[in-house]
C-alpha cells in the first residue's frame, strides 16, 4: 500500500545515535533496512525533527543507552507534537533547512535560527529554552 513512498523524498534517520539526525532522502533514493523514514519529506519538518527542542521531547519518551546513545525509535518520533506554523516560519525554516543541508551541517548560525523558530511556535517561555539548552 506505501510501496511508491520508497520513491519520493524522504526524511530517513538511524536508529541509534548520540542526537537528532534526520536527513532527506531525495526523490529515487533508497536507503536499506532498518531506517525509519517519514513521507513526504518536508524540509520544514526536518528542521523541527533536528531541533533541540524536538530532540528533547523525543529522547523523554525512550531510555539512553550505553555511551549516550539514544534509540530513535519511530514510536517515540511519531508522538512528537507539531506546532501550528505561519507561513513565514514555514518559510525560515525550509531556507535554514537547505543553509544546513549545503553546509553539511557545520553552519551555527542556521542551527540556532531554527531553534529560536521553534521555541517560538512551541510557545516556549525563556526559562524553558534555558532549561532545554542546558539540557541538551
Amino acid at each position: 500500500a506505501y510501496m511508491d513512498d520508497f520513491s519520493k523524498q524522504k526524511i530517513v534517520w538511524g536508529n541509534l545515535c548520540l542526537r537528532s539526525q534526520f536527513a532527506i532522502a531525495d526523490e529515487g533514493y533508497m536507503v536499506n533496512a532498518p531506517s525509519p523514514l517519514i513521507t513526504p519529506g518536508y524540509m520544514w519538518l526536518l528542521a523541527i525533527l533536528n531541533s533541540k527542542a524536538a530532540d528533547w521531547y523525543i529522547r523523554s519518551l525512550g531510555v539512553t543507552r550505553n555511551g549516550g546513545y539514544f534509540e530513535y525509535k519511530p514510536m517515540f518520533v511519531e508522538q512528537l507534537p507539531i506546532p501550528r506554523l505561519t507561513h513565514k516560519q514555514l518559510e525560515q525554516l525550509e531556507s535554514y533547512a537547505s543553509a544546513q543541508i549545503e553546509s553539511e551541517g557545520s553552519n551555527k548560525n542556521a542551527g540556532d535560527a531554527i531553534d529560536r523558530i521553534v521555541f517560538d511556535a512551541y510557545g516556549l517561555s525563556e526559562a524553558e529554552v534555558e532549561y532545554l539548552l542546558a539540557s541538551t
